[in-house]
């Protein structure tokens, strides 16, 4: 309905008003006349309070989100070395000795018969 427009289309009859001009809305047409949406006559006040109730209203614009700001990266700043303390050596671990073998059974002598 955006194509909406006021005209003026004659002048009032009533004895209140008599000669003011009457407006209505309506589309234009292709013989350069209009089409009347709206019939009844209004004040030229009164039609474009209307006309601004008939057209549509142009959609809220969401709020941009602004991207997230990454903090500058800091330059990585290495502790200064401690002096390592003198200290003891680690114990060693003690290997364990394998295990001493088992003599092996003797076969008792077998008796012959």
């Amino acid at each position: 309905m955006s194509d909406l427009e006021i005209f003026q289309n004659g002048t009032s009859l009533h004895p209140d008003n008599a000669g003011e001009p009457v407006y209505q809305i309506g589309k234009k047409n292709a013989e350069g006349g209009y089409d009347v949406v709206v019939f009844d006559g209004m004040s030229k006040k009164e039609a474009e309070a209307r006309l601004a109730e008939m057209q549509p209203k142009p959609p809220k614009a969401k709020p941009v989100e602004k991207p997230a700001v990454k903090p500058v990266a800091k330059p990585a700043v290495k502790p200064a070395a401690k002096k390592k303390q003198a200290s003891k050596p680690a114990p060693k671990k003690q290997v364990s000795k394998p295990a001493p073998k088992k003599a092996k059974a003797k076969k008792k002598p077998s008796r012959k018969r």
